[in-house]
Parts: C-alpha cells; sequence; structure tokens
C-alpha cells in the first residue's frame, strides 16, 4: 500500500539519484514508479502539488515527472514554485495522447520534456539518461559561470524552447497523421513515407518479422537474419560501401507489446543525431500503439462476424429447403457486382450482407419457417418482419452501418411496392437491389414442397417480366447476361 503523504524508497548503500513523480492518480504513480526503479533509481511520490513541495527539500533531485491537472495545486504552479527555488532541476510533464497544447504551456514555464501515456520503458529510460547528461553539464556550468553566462544560458533555454514547441507541434501533427489509418498496411506506408519526408534524401525501408523464426522479410520476399539488437529494442547503426560511397544505415526496431513486429531502416549520406533518432523512435511508438488498436478492432469484428456467419448457417440449417441459400445469395451477388464494375469498398459490403440477408429469420417460429404449405397472410405478415429483425441485429454494430440498411431494404420493390418501408427506385440502397435480384432468382429456382423449382430460363423469363416493377431494369438486364451462363 502506499502511504498517502508519499512513499520515499531509498536504496543507502548505492545512493542512486532521486526522481519525484507528482500525480494524483495512484495507479499512475505507483506504474511510473515501478517502471523507474526498475532502471536503478529511487523514488519519492506525491499524490498533489502541495505534497511535492513539503518534500521538495529531501532532495536533491535528479527530476521531477508531474501531472498538470491536480487538485490543490496544479502542475504549472508546481512548475514555478520548484523553479524559484531550483532552476536547474528537470521537470518533465506526463500528458495524455489528446493534452499536446497543455505540454507545450508547460514547457513554456519551465518543463523540460513530457511522456504519453502508456508509458514503456525505453521512452523513460530515453528521458532519464538524457536529463543526467544534461543535468551534469548545467551543473558544471554553474560552478564556473557568473550571473551574465547565467542570463546567456536562460536566453539559450528560451530559444530552444521555442523550437521544441514547434518541434512537437510537427511531431504531434504527423502522429495524428498515422493514428488516424485504419489498416495496418496503410500505417506501414505512412511511417516510410513520413521518414522519407523528415529525411529528404533517404532511402527507407520496412521489413516485417517472421514471428516464428523471427527472421526479416525483406522486399523481395527473401528471410534473412534479424541483428539480435534489434529483438532486444536497441538502434542499429552500421556503415555501408555502396558504389564507391560511403553510406550509413540507421535501423530502428518497431516494436509492439515489448515485442518485435518489423523494422524501419533509413539510409543515409550521415549518421542520424540522438535528436533525430529520438524522432524516428517517438514515431514508431505511435504506429505501434496504433497498430496494437487496430489489431485488437480487426480481432473483434472478425469475432463478431464469425458469430454472425454462424447464426446464418444455423439459420440454414433449419430450414432444410433453403440449405445453403445464402451462400448462392453471395455468389450471385458478388457476380452482379463484378458485372456491375462495383469497387471494392462495395463488394466488401455485400458480401458480408448477402451473407447475412436472412439473419432476421432467427426471429421467426419454427412453424411458419419450415411450414411444408403455402403461408397464411398473418404468417407472411411475420415473415415480412425479418428484414427489420436483421437490420435490429446489426445495428449495434456501428462499423456495419451500410450492411445494416442494405439488409433492412433488400426485399423492397423498384415500383414501392415492396416492405419494410415501400421505398421505390433509387430511393433503394443500390447493394439492396443486387442482392433482391440474387436473392429472387435462387428463391425461383429451389424446391419447395409446395411446387418445384423453375429452371434457369423460366426464372430469367420471369426477371424480364418483372423489371422496372420489381427490380431494378438496367440491373436485371446485367443479372440476366450472368443467369444465361448458369
Amino acid at each position: 500500500m502506499e502511504n498517502p503523504s508519499c512513499t520515499i524508497e531509498k536504496n543507502s548503500a548505492l545512493m542512486p539519484d532521486k526522481v519525484m513523480i507528482v500525480d494524483d492518480d495512484p495507479g499512475i504513480r505507483e506504474t511510473l514508479s515501478a517502471l523507474i526503479d526498475a532502471l536503478g533509481y529511487a523514488t519519492i511520490t506525491a499524490e498533489d502539488g502541495l505534497q511535492a513541495c513539503n518534500v521538495f527539500d529531501d532532495g536533491p533531485f535528479l527530476c521531477v515527472f508531474t501531472d498538470i491537472m491536480m487538485p490543490n495545486m496544479t502542475g504549472i504552479e508546481l512548475i514555478k514554485k520548484i523553479k524559484s527555488r531550483d532552476i536547474s532541476t528537470p521537470i518533465i510533464v506526463i500528458t495524455g495522447h489528446a493534452s499536446i497544447e497543455v505540454a507545450i504551456d508547460a514547457m513554456r514555464h519551465g518543463a523540460s520534456d513530457f511522456i504519453s501515456k502508456p508509458f514503456k520503458t525505453k521512452q523513460i529510460e530515453f528521458i532519464l539518461n538524457k536529463v543526467k547528461r544534461e543535468k551534469s553539464i548545467l551543473e558544471e556550468n554553474k560552478r564556473f559561470s557568473d550571473e551574465l553566462h547565467l542570463h546567456r544560458m536562460i536566453d539559450d533555454l528560451a530559444g530552444q524552447l521555442e523550437d521544441k514547441s514547434q518541434e512537437i507541434t510537427a511531431l504531434q501533427t504527423i502522429s495524428d497523421r498515422i493514428t488516424s489509418l485504419k489498416g495496418i498496411r496503410d500505417i506501414v506506408n505512412a511511417i516510410v513515407e513520413v521518414s522519407k519526408e523528415l529525411f529528404d534524401e533517404s532511402r527507407v525501408t520496412f521489413c516485417p518479422v517472421n514471428r516464428q523464426n523471427l527472421r526479416l522479410i525483406s522486399p523481395q520476399g527473401e528471410e534473412i537474419d534479424l541483428d539480435q539488437r534489434l529483438i532486444k529494442g536497441d538502434i542499429v547503426q552500421e556503415t555501408l560501401y555502396i558504389q564507391g560511397i560511403n553510406e550509413n544505415k540507421t535501423t530502428f526496431p518497431l516494436l509492439i507489446e515489448g515485442q518485435i513486429f518489423g523494422t524501419l531502416s533509413l539510409i543515409t549520406r550521415r549518421f542520424l543525431t540522438r535528436d533525430e533518432q529520438r524522432k524516428i523512435l517517438y514515431l514508431l511508438q505511435r504506429t505501434g500503439e496504433r497498430m496494437e488498436n487496430v489489431a485488437l478492432y480487426e480481432g473483434l469484428y472478425e469475432s463478431v462476424l464469425a458469430t454472425l456467419y454462424s447464426m446464418a448457417k444455423v439459420l440454414d440449417a433449419r430450414d432444410p429447403y433453403t440449405s445453403q441459400h445464402s451462400t448462392r445469395v453471395t455468389t450471385l451477388s458478388i457476380d452482379l457486382a463484378k458485372a456491375m464494375h462495383l469497387p471494392d469498398e462495395d463488394r466488401d459490403v455485400l458480401y458480408i450482407a448477402s451473407s447475412l440477408h436472412d439473419i432476421g429469420k432467427v426471429g421467426v417460429p419454427d412453424s411458419i419457417l419450415r411450414k411444408p404449405d403455402k403461408l397464411s397472410i398473418t404468417e407472411f405478415d411475420i415473415i415480412k418482419r425479418h428484414p427489420d429483425i436483421g437490420a435490429d441485429i446489426l445495428k449495434a454494430i456501428a462499423v456495419m452501418y451500410r450492411e445494416t440498411e442494405v439488409i433492412r431494404h433488400h426485399h423492397e420493390r423498384f415500383d414501392g411496392g415492396g416492405y419494410p418501408s415501400g421505398m421505390a427506385g433509387t430511393e433503394i440502397p443500390l447493394l439492396s437491389r443486387v442482392i433482391a435480384l440474387a436473392d429472387t432468382f435462387d428463391a425461383m429456382t429451389t424446391d419447395r414442397p409446395y411446387r418445384k423449382g423453375l429452371s434457369a430460363e423460366q426464372a430469367i423469363q420471369e426477371i424480364l417480366r418483372c423489371k422496372g416493377t420489381q427490380f431494378d431494369p438496367d440491373i436485371a438486364e446485367i443479372f440476366i447476361n450472368i443467369a444465361k451462363e448458369l
């Protein structure tokens, strides 16, 4: 348990540098403290700015990590208090992804850097090493500098602060560009393009890692050995001799949950500086975070789809006379979409919607669904509810809003006499009009207990008769050409 006032961990034998952590969230304090302790530092934690001021005299501190939004005393006020007591103490601001303006404002008041949640050990280690170097230089200068030199140093720091603010804003813009993407391939392409923009004459390559044998997959598809330093999360630099010219290659690991996912290599005329490396590492960190979210989303999406497809299979199994109906309707719908030259995005929506177009029949009793005779008017009214039932099942899944509407309206008629909404003409979603043809053709050519299925030629004649009334006439003409090949 954490002491309410503050937690102090000391190693009197080694006397490690001390780091103060200020945050009103005990979970954040404990997590950050554990990460910093593991790097060999001692930590003192405080739950707000007032408490931090009270224990500041227990220093000196290598640096202070502080949140901004806290009760009793804000992080900005704490920064001012600390700087008034010891201007040389570096202060690192703890931020969320959306608080870049807050971080910049904090740096204007004297903060040295910032870290974003969730915390990464490498990021914290990098900041602490940088703080130690900078603090060592600053203390050396303090011993030999007079007041004039100190004023000049402050002016330099102000200039660096302005540069830092512009750099943070630029990196945030690039970061937002990466995190707005939805596909892993798009994210990889974006980080390559961004790296080329940052370093104009560089050659940039991303190589994924085969997770089974931890070997790199080259752009040519060949597997090559992976440097063990990259697996540990280190940057690897090497000099290449290409056509009589020395070039420098810097390779960065892309880590997801501490595991290597791929590598980003930049070939440049000179080695990248530490600051340039830090920019790439920051962007790779955001790339890894976005990939984690995309992979989680895609996993959940696939799981939901698998459940829905299973429901559709169960539905087919309930009615032996419509077994495999959904599969046949999907095949016909996709063939029609290809003939219409619909874009890939529409085909993807159509594939899901046609596979699940009758899923609403799970709400229809077996006594009606499996009835061997023709349905009564009342029974048919119950069957007519299935498009709305199916749409209601899918509408809870926000990303399936198009599929939801396609399924809801696949029994509308071109002349407005269909259900459930009585839409007409092009009011009916295009993909609903596609499924309507495929669905009706398969229903007409399937045997039922009370009638024999029509031949393909007979079904085509029926579609010709009903085009412009039941069916979109233009789509019907295209469909008839497909059906003649069946």
